[in-house]
């Protein structure tokens, strides 16, 4: 924490921190000259060294090379004074540290399983030097060796040379970086000092005369003798001040015109005020002639829509007349009055009169519905719009429901999840008018859970109300995991008398009248539904001034 806390003030104090142009091309020629001084004394040397000990290595491995050719060949023609001239051939080099001559055998264990190689001095010079003929290079000797064979005999010849001349090399290397560096950063200085006093004080100067136009002063002008940028910016500067003087002047007469003017656009003003006013009446008959329109088309829908129950009711009351007149002839025939298969005929007539007006009364009951949710359609919706908390609100509606649930759907679980409302954010409704939305919502998520439980014994049904705040408004999931909705059904979902469920349960107004009532509330209802997995309606409100 104590570390956090250092590093958030160090980079405090960085960004405050300020710097001029003078500092800022200081730090970019230092950075350059210090990037190549660098590169001189470190990187380029160590190059140079590493080019050198390279090329010393082959030239130790070239020697070994040739004097082995010439053992070999002086060994193969049984020449041993030949062997003396091919390692005579480097004696007289000044670094050669030893040369040696050494023959290789193979040792096997006793089962002949495994082997080494063993060395062993054959000839040697200088010839009382002690040899390892395990020497390897270090820093001071390169060691280096290459192998021969003949029928006589086979080897390798092993050389060492010392590396004190390339010691040497190196440090004359690095005193001849040394040198460039300091001769780079001393020039990349000179440099430095010319472009920072060239750049900062035209700049400077700019500055301060940049500094006295802000307050106001239009006479300031810049002195600049230079051909470069800094002389054009300084022209540019003039020419700007002499614009702004100008456009000052004229801004001035304009303004002294537009006070004129003033006194005119006042009583446009007035007038645009009355004309506002007869464009919101004349608005407001518009919305009325739409309404009517839409009342129209609503009326229409509902003469074909009670065309089928009505159907229904006289056709079923006229049979059921036609039943009854037979009934009653029955009856009053003497000549069956006392047969009792003509009794066990009247009790089919009578069974088939009880269905007949137990349909009457299931359509009665459908046309009621429909009658009710088309006089709730054309009620004069409330204005009386309350900003209130959604949370508690849809709480509320929630407790409300379950307590008037039918026994059938008691047992399913409902449940609310409340979104995080942090930034406070109300929403403004009607709330009669949103409860009716919710509870139409609910009633389908029910009955699409409760047709589903009963076609499938195992199925655990679930019900969730979820809220969701934002700064563009607010949200209201409801979600079931039902049977879903179709494609085809989910295109007219909305559309006045459309209905999922059968006759005797649905009126086809509930999703219609609920998206009109949204509408006043300036939202949209959506939905989303994957067959047979759920069906989700979401309700989208603006959001209010937050509550505080």
């Amino acid at each position: 924490m104590v570390n956090r806390l250092r590093h958030s003030s160090i980079l405090r104090i960085i960004s405050q921190l300020r710097l001029t142009v003078k500092t800022k091309i200081w730090l970019a020629v230092t950075s350059i000259v210090l990037l190549f001084s660098f590169f001189v004394l470190f990187y380029l040397p160590v190059i140079q060294e590493r080019s050198l000990l390279n090329n010393f290595n082959k030239d130790v491995q070239n020697h070994a090379n040739t004097v082995a050719l010439g053992v070999q060949i002086a060994m193969t023609e049984q020449n041993f004074q030949g062997v003396q001239t091919a390692m005579d051939f480097v004696k007289k080099d000044p670094l050669l540290q030893f040369v040696s001559l050494l023959q290789t055998d193979t040792a096997w264990n006793a089962d002949r399983t495994r082997y080494r190689i063993t060395r062993m001095v054959f000839k040697t010079y200088p010839e009382r030097k002690k040899i390892n003929v395990d020497a390897a290079s270090n820093d001071s000797t390169v060691v280096k060796r290459t192998g021969f064979s003949t029928p006589t005999m086979t080897g390798e010849i092993m050389l060492a040379f010392s590396t004190r001349e390339i010691v040497q090399s190196k440090r004359q290397i690095r005193i001849t970086s040394l040198f460039f560096s300091f001769l780079v950063f001393s020039i990349g200085i000179g440099i430095g000092f010319g472009l920072a006093k060239s750049i900062s004080v035209p700049v400077l100067k700019l500055r301060d005369a940049a500094t006295k136009v802000g307050r106001g002063d239009l006479t300031q002008r810049v002195q600049s003798n230079s051909r470069d940028e800094i002389g054009e910016l300084g022209a540019a500067f003039n020419k700007m001040v002499t614009d702004l003087s100008t456009t000052r002047q004229a801004l001035d007469a304009r303004t002294s015109e537009l006070v004129a003017e003033q006194l005119k656009s006042d009583d446009l003003l007035a007038g645009l005020k009355r004309t506002l006013a007869d464009l919101r009446d004349t608005q407001e008959q518009l919305i009325r002639q739409e309404k009517l329109a839409s009342i129209g088309q609503l009326t229409k829908g509902l003469v074909d829509r009670l065309v089928n129950p009505l159907s229904y009711v006289n056709n079923f009351a006229d049979v059921s007349t036609e039943l009854l007149a037979e009934c009653k002839e029955l009856l009053a025939s003497d000549a069956y009055a006392a047969d009792e298969h003509m009794q066990t005929e009247l009790v089919p007539l009578l069974a088939m009169i009880a269905a007949n007006t137990g349909k009457v009364k299931e359509h009665g009951a459908s046309l009621a519905r429909v009658v009710r949710s088309m006089d709730k359609l054309l009620q004069v919706k409330s204005n009386q719009f309350v900003e209130v908390d959604l949370n508690a609100f849809v709480d509320e509606q929630l407790a409300a429901y379950r307590n008037e649930l039918d026994d059938a759907y008691r047992n399913v679980p409902l449940e609310l999840v409340k979104g995080s409302n942090p930034d406070n954010i109300a929403v403004r409704i009607v709330p009669t008018e949103m409860s009716t939305v919710l509870l139409s919502l609910l009633n389908n998520a029910m009955y699409a859970v409760h047709e589903k439980s009963l076609r499938d014994p195992d199925f655990h049904p679930r019900l969730t109300v979820a809220t969701v705040f934002q700064k563009a408004g607010v949200e209201i999931h409801v979600r079931d995991n039902g049977a879903g909705i179709s494609a085809v059904e989910k295109e007219q979902l909305f559309s006045p008398f459309f209905t999922t469920k059968p006759t005797s349960k649905g009126t086809g107004l509930g999703l219609f009248i609920s998206q009109d009532i949204v509408r006043t509330h300036r939202g949209h209802i959506t939905v989303e539904t994957c067959p047979d997995v759920s069906t989700t309606f979401t309700i989208n409100l603006p959001a209010a001034v937050s509550m505080s």
